[in-house]
């Protein structure tokens, strides 16, 4: 069962208290300093990414039509500039419209929307609206595929128990080394080559601009 708003709100709130500035200020990671600065705070709008980028604009609508619902505006342009910037090559889509299938992915060498058996995932997106165990038994299949440089999000970690349980689990997975908590979306990245695990967390306090931008 989803959380209620107060309850939300108050979620929200004990985030914003703990998490890092979103200006990347003190914050001693270069890869860390470069996703805020070029992701977070990034000035390209989602319009010219999906002009510029074709395929990022056919996985957004792939990742959306996964979900009952739409995208936030702000989660939407966070995870296009990740996608420009990380162009994937094979990726997979799961949400409550959308089951998990371990062995298929969509290749974006062949032509965006045919499903095919892949050895290796570059990226995946994890709806929300799932049954717990199984999303916690589809992320584990997903990291099996994964390497050194791909990354996952998980959408509404913050919405229900479930889900939350959902992202304390799988960031401590051993094949995660880095994990970004921004509240409504979690990001993890299979960084295998960083000697020591970063879990950290900030708020997004631009939304106006990514408001204006897209």
């Amino acid at each position: 069962m989803r959380y209620s708003t107060p309850t939300v709100l108050l979620k929200y709130l004990q985030y914003y208290w703990v998490a890092s500035n979103s200006k990347g200020h003190g914050i001693h990671s270069p890869f860390v300093f470069k996703f805020i600065q070029e992701i977070l705070n990034g000035k390209s709008p989602l319009i010219a990414i999906e002009n510029n980028t074709p395929a990022v604009k056919q996985i957004l609508d792939q990742i959306e039509a996964a979900g009952s619902a739409a995208l936030a505006p702000k989660n939407k342009i966070v995870i296009a500039r990740l996608l420009q910037s990380n162009h994937p090559v094979s990726f997979s889509v799961t949400g409550d419209m959308k089951p998990f299938d371990a062995d298929s992915a969509i290749n974006t060498n062949a032509k965006i929307g045919s499903t095919q058996s892949v050895e290796s995932i570059d990226f995946a997106f994890i709806g929300k609206g799932q049954n717990k165990e199984t999303m916690l038994q589809s992320a584990s299949r997903l990291f099996d595929k994964m390497h050194s440089n791909s990354w996952v999000i998980l959408h509404g970690i913050h919405a229900d128990s479930n889900m939350e349980t959902v992202w304390n689990t799988l960031k401590e997975h051993s094949n995660i080394r880095l994990s970004i908590d921004l509240f409504t979306i979690g990001i993890l990245f299979c960084k295998k080559n960083k000697k020591n695990k970063n879990i950290l967390s900030f708020v997004i306090n631009t939304i106006h601009c990514y408001q204006k931008n897209s």
